[in-house]
């Protein structure tokens, strides 16, 4: 009697660890301290969250811009967190890329998703603008801007986005979380292509 009491203690204590752990890991992608962000601004209204994040870069805007402009090598760069990603279609400077994308953050069933995404690139602003195709938990826009450093060393990319909840995750801060964390992983993935560490930046929550 006293071992099966002993196994229904352990697996009652291994259940609220999981669910603390995972609550802590949500708190921290969605509100948590990341370096990859200087400063940050999200917001939902009705069904829409509307995301501004800066981040800086040590390197020149044209060698940065090149990186992002080139997403089909988000699974060479980020092998963990993007486990495709493939040109479907080119056509002049607007390409449409399938992306199988992972976030532990999110619920089971939900971890993996397929995401369509069509990338339009404008050289000459330094800018980029996405949106995803018949994703099933959201419709996302994306606007990427790419600006030097009052020195010229570095760039500061000004990324602004708009998510249309379709309803597929019901709780708003795994909402907020995923998108967050999404972002970060994307800047993760451009300075490892640059060969940095991202240095120590402070965070200032918009």
């Amino acid at each position: 009697m006293r071992a099966i009491v002993g196994i229904v203690v352990a697996l009652v204590v291994a259940v609220v660890a999981y669910f603390a752990w995972t609550t802590y890991q949500i708190r921290q992608a969605a509100t948590g301290p990341a370096k990859e962000i200087v400063s940050e601004s999200m917001a939902k209204s009705g069904d829409v969250w509307h995301v501004s994040f800066v981040s800086k870069f040590d390197a020149p805007v044209d060698k940065v811009y090149e990186i992002f402009s080139h997403p089909e090598r988000s699974h060479e760069l980020a092998p963990d967190n993007v486990l495709k990603s493939e040109v479907v279609s080119e056509d002049g400077n607007t390409k449409t890329i399938d992306l199988i994308g992972k976030l532990d953050i999110l619920p089971p069933g939900f971890k993996v998703q397929n995401v369509r995404t069509e990338y339009t690139l404008y050289p000459t602003e330094h800018r980029i603008t996405t949106k995803t195709v018949n994703f099933k938990l959201a419709d996302i826009n994306s606007e990427y801007k790419f600006e030097a450093t009052p020195d010229g060393k570095g760039t500061l990319l000004r990324f602004n986005q708009t998510s249309k909840d379709k309803g597929g995750i019901p709780v708003e801060s795994v909402q907020k979380g995923a998108l967050r964390e999404t972002y970060v992983t994307q800047v993760r993935a451009v300075n490892r292509a640059l060969g940095l560490t991202p240095g120590d930046q402070k965070r200032v929550a918009g």
